[in-house]
């Protein structure tokens, strides 16, 4: 009989306790150990663990992950890769070096459709991708954010630690968009005003309402609306994409189905397995099998969109100027 991967986290959260409730359903897999974020090192040194799920606020995302790729512990990191461009590379520097498995939570690349979707588009110009995130706030976090004294915000609503909803909600729209179209060489964003999952709560740095155009490399654009809103509005996660001869509906969590018409037929498609659970489940195949090919979204693929969401966010601190994330010769 094999013997189970024991498993790791730093970070205690409500993310890591839906890791460990997924975990639990899964065979010959062990939790043994469980840190906070400022104890990683302890984790590291005083348990033996065979990966480490890092599901810490995103700035604090480097040290758990260099740690343990330094030591040659695979890694399943929460989104986003990191808060900076330097925690970005410090990371993707590591699991290079590493040659270690390392996966990064981007579970939309974990959808099952998502191949015969890219094969479908990629002779076909795509023109628009227009994203719908409209998420509800997580249970409790309404609370924490009416609650919070004036100046010291929960870490979630902290634009420092967390990036707010750009980098929470917003990057798996951009990381999708991504998967689908492309390298991207332009990014804009513009925030609103209104008070929504905010409402009632002190005055905070990070925005309820976001709006961000991306400029692919074939000339698509990319739209995503995101809205932060309290717990009693239903949430919605749609990716419309507009392409020659083709027009299609991804309709994500919790139906995880395409829609829509190519070439005047009609086109159905759903997913077999949760991409999260999906997701997960390729991340301990990689870590049994010691291939750090087979997660869906490596390191690299994930400081594509670090790169785009810090644009987004110059953008919004350059009064929505559009910024230029082509590379010089």
């Amino acid at each position: 009989m094999t013997a189970p991967l024991r498993i790791g986290f730093a970070g205690a959260g409500a993310v890591a306790r839906r890791h460990m409730a997924l975990l639990g359903e899964l065979e010959e897999v062990e939790v043994v150990a469980v840190r906070d974020e400022h104890d990683e090192d302890r984790l590291l040194e005083g348990e033996t663990i065979d990966a480490l799920f890092v599901c810490t606020p995103p700035g604090a995302h480097a040290e758990p992950t260099v740690a343990a790729l330094r030591r040659g512990v695979p890694v399943y990191l929460e989104k986003p890769l990191a808060r900076t461009a330097e925690d970005g590379e410090r990371i993707v520097s590591a699991w290079k070096e590493s040659g270690t498995v390392c996966a990064v939570g981007y579970q939309w690349r974990a959808l099952d459709f998502l191949d015969e979707v890219r094969a479908g588009l990629e002779d076909r110009g795509v023109g628009l991708l227009v994203s719908r995130n409209v998420s509800a706030a997580e249970g409790g976090r309404v609370e924490q954010l009416r609650s919070a004294a004036p100046g010291r915000p929960p870490w979630f609503a902290d634009q420092r630690v967390s990036g707010g909803i750009l980098f929470e909600l917003g990057s798996h729209d951009i990381d999708l968009q991504v998967a689908l179209a492309g390298p991207v060489v332009s990014a804009q964003a513009a925030a609103g005003d209104a008070a929504l999952a905010q409402a009632g709560a002190p005055a905070s740095d990070v925005e309820d309402v976001l709006l961000l155009t991306l400029r692919f490399a074939s000339g698509a654009l990319g739209t995503i609306a995101v809205v932060w809103t309290g717990a009693d509005v239903p949430e919605l996660f749609e990716l419309d994409v507009f392409a020659e001869s083709a027009s299609l509906r991804m309709d994500l969590d919790p139906r995880f189905e395409v829609s829509g018409h190519v070439d005047g037929q009609r086109v159905s498609m759903t997913v077999a397995a949760h991409p999260l659970r999906r997701s997960v489940a390729r991340f301990l195949d990689a870590v049994r099998a010691g291939d750090p090919s087979l997660p869906f979204c490596s390191p690299a693929d994930a400081r594509q969109t670090l790169e785009i969401a810090l644009a987004c966010e110059r953008s919004l601190a350059e009064g929505s100027k559009p910024i230029d994330l082509r590379r010089s010769p």
